[in-house]
C-alpha cells in the first residue's frame, strides 16, 4: 500500500472545506473522548477552518492511499506573543515571545491508524517551518496525547478554546531540534 502526501498552501489550501475532508474529520470527532460534540459539528469546523485559511502561512497535507483520502493535518503560522486563546494557562516563559507554527488538525482515518501516517503528515507539515517551536492542543483523553508525547511534544499549560469545549492540554515541540 503506497501512501502519496500533498502539500497545499495559498488558494489551494481551500481544498480543506471539501467534503471529502469535512467528512473524515467528522467522522475522527465522532470517537470517543469527543463524540460529535457542538464544537465539532460541520458548521462550526467550516467557519473556523475558513477563518484560518484567510491567516498568512496556512498548511495543508493530505494523505491518500490510491484516490481515498486517509489523512490530513493543518496548521498556521503565529506571530511572537501569540498564543491560545479562550480559558488558557499562560505561554511559558521559554516561547512567550518567539514565533510558533501551530498544528490545528491531525486527523488519520480510523482503518489506517498504527502505520506512521499522522507521524508522516506532521513531519511535512513541519519540515517547511521557520519558527524554532510548534504547538499544539490535545484532549488528554485521547490516545493521540500519548502518541504526540512519545514523539517528543511536552505539556506546557491546559487550554479550553471555547465554552463548548473540552479543556486540553498546550503542548509544544522545540523544531531546532529536528
Amino acid at each position: 500500500m503506497s501512501i502519496n502526501l500533498q502539500h497545499l498552501t495559498g488558494p489551494a489550501a481551500r481544498a480543506v472545506l471539501d467534503e471529502e475532508h469535512v467528512d473524515l474529520y467528522l467522522q475522527t470527532r465522532a470517537e470517543p473522548p469527543y463524540l460529535s460534540g457542538p464544537l465539532y459539528s460541520r458548521e462550526r469546523f467550516t467557519e473556523r477552518t475558513g477563518q484560518q485559511l484567510k491567516r498568512d502561512g496556512f498548511s495543508l497535507v493530505s494523505a491518500r492511499s490510491e484516490a481515498e483520502l486517509v489523512g490530513f493535518a493543518f496548521g498556521l503560522a503565529l506571530e511572537k506573543g501569540w498564543w491560545w486563546g479562550g480559558e488558557s494557562t499562560p505561554a511559558p516563559a521559554e516561547v512567550a515571545d518567539l514565533p510558533k507554527f501551530a498544528i490545528i488538525e491531525l486527523n488519520v482515518r480510523q482503518s489506517f491508524r498504527g502505520r506512521g501516517i499522522g507521524r508522516h503528515l506532521l513531519d511535512e507539515l513541519l519540515a517547511k517551518q521557520d519558527a524554532p517551536c510548534a504547538t499544539l492542543l490535545a484532549n488528554p483523553k485521547a490516545l493521540a496525547h500519548a502518541m504526540y508525547q512519545r514523539w517528543g511534544w511536552q505539556v506546557v499549560g491546559t487550554v479550553r478554546p471555547a465554552p463548548d469545549a473540552m479543556t486540553s492540554d498546550a503542548l509544544i515541540l522545540d523544531l531546532s531540534k529536528r
